[in-house]
């Protein structure tokens, strides 16, 4: 690293929800820089004000990334300040090695960095961390309505009480339907009350927060596109935009496949060794969405992709098959998000089913309340828009 003037330095902080620590080193080697100022353990109310006094617009911040860093990240670009995100895993292994406290975790952040051993993690603008903020929501709510109808489930199974084949817990009656299917004790019913109580509450959250992913796909051109592409939903494409952000952050196909995590791995020493399993480094949680789009187009697609996709389920199995077709997703969405797609000239009936899905989570009231006539005359409009996107 090379700094641009010889009286710039690199600031280490290292910052917790509630305080923060800063050690400011001068030089531009690892080894040899020196630490010319300490703060440790400072208010986090206080950052902007030991920032401004302490620091200049020529100097680098560097954070490790957490929980809360690029709230931190953005209230230091306020200060006008040049600011740069580590990625945690690297730098976490040389603070095992020799760090115990608030002030040498700063230190040693600003060294690692200087070192160039450390991945810089990329600060998503304000809208990408908003859509992510809205991923994790969605996300978090799935899971809550899976675990609450599994809870209510397992209080039948410890009762011996059989479910009932195509309950819909959903349904209007359920509840009483539930109470209706064992004679349950008073303490019995309260339970079961608050259990479906709880499952309704998460499933309402569930749609509420898949309603708004929905209309953010249907009124973003950007977003809406990538529903062309064989195997992804509104769901996969609203995902992989959040965590995209800009996509000329990435060179090549080959760099978005690889920040999935879906490229394989590589282990190989003198004549032995090769290609291993899926490398599993990048986003965990958007790789999973595109296996599990991978797996339903090759349950369900058609289409020259999918006669690939068997044929090498055939030859290799059914996992490899279904990371090969996730890759060529990813593949594809770098293409048609660089605008290297030819025009649709028609719509299939597996996009017009998607449409149709994507009005469903949002629901006539809310499409009825942006200005549409009806549900009909969005889709048109849908149709039209996407027809329109390179």
């Amino acid at each position: 690293m090379v700094r641009e003037t010889q009286d710039s330095k690199v600031v280490g902080l290292d910052v917790h929800p509630y305080m923060f620590s800063a050690s400011a080193l001068a030089g531009a080697d690892a080894r040899e820089a020196r630490e010319e100022w300490v703060v440790d353990r400072i208010p986090l109310d206080r950052l902007e004000e030991i920032i401004k006094k302490r620091t200049t617009s020529r100097d680098i911040l560097v954070m490790e990334a957490s929980g809360n860093s690029f709230a931190v990240a953005e209230r230091l670009f306020r200060c006008q300040r040049k600011v740069i995100v580590l990625e945690s895993q690297s730098v976490g292994k040389v603070g095992k090695a020799y760090c115990s406290t608030d002030r040498t975790d700063a230190m040693k952040i600003a060294r690692v960095y200087l070192s160039g051993l450390a991945h810089i993690v990329w600060i998503p603008d304000s809208k990408s961390f908003e859509r992510r903020d809205l991923f994790f929501a969605h996300r978090n709510a799935v899971k809550d309505s899976i675990r609450a109808r599994n809870r209510i489930w397992a209080f039948f199974n410890g009762r011996s009480v059989k479910k009932p084949r195509d309950f819909r817990l959903t349904a209007g009656n359920a509840l009483c339907k539930l109470k209706a299917l064992h004679k349950w004790s008073d303490v019995e019913a309260v339970i079961l009350t608050e259990l479906y109580n709880t499952f309704i509450e998460a499933e309402n959250r569930r749609c509420k927060f898949a309603s708004i992913i929905a209309e953010q796909v249907a009124t973003n051109p950007d977003i809406l596109k990538l529903i062309r592409l064989f195997g992804i939903r509104d769901k996969v494409a609203f995902a992989v935009v959040a965590f995209i952000g800009d996509i000329n952050r990435f060179a090549n196909p080959r760099k978005l496949v690889s920040y999935f995590g879906l490229n394989p791995s590589v282990n190989r020493s003198g004549n032995s060794g090769g290609n291993g399993g899926l490398s599993g480094y990048g986003r965990k949680d958007v790789r999973s969405l595109l296996i599990q789009a991978a797996n339903s187009a090759l349950r369900y697609g058609t289409g020259q992709t999918h006669q690939w996709a068997l044929a090498l389920k055939m030859r290799k199995g059914k996992n490899i098959s279904v990371a090969g077709l996730a890759r060529k997703m990813v593949v594809s969405i770098w293409y048609l998000l660089k605008g290297m797609f030819t025009p649709l000239i028609e719509l299939t009936n597996t996009i017009i089913v998607k449409i149709h899905k994507i009005a469903s989570e949002i629901g006539k009231t809310k499409i009825m309340a942006m200005g549409f006539k009806s549900v009909t005359d969005f889709e048109r409009i849908i149709h039209e828009k996407l027809l329109q996107t390179a």
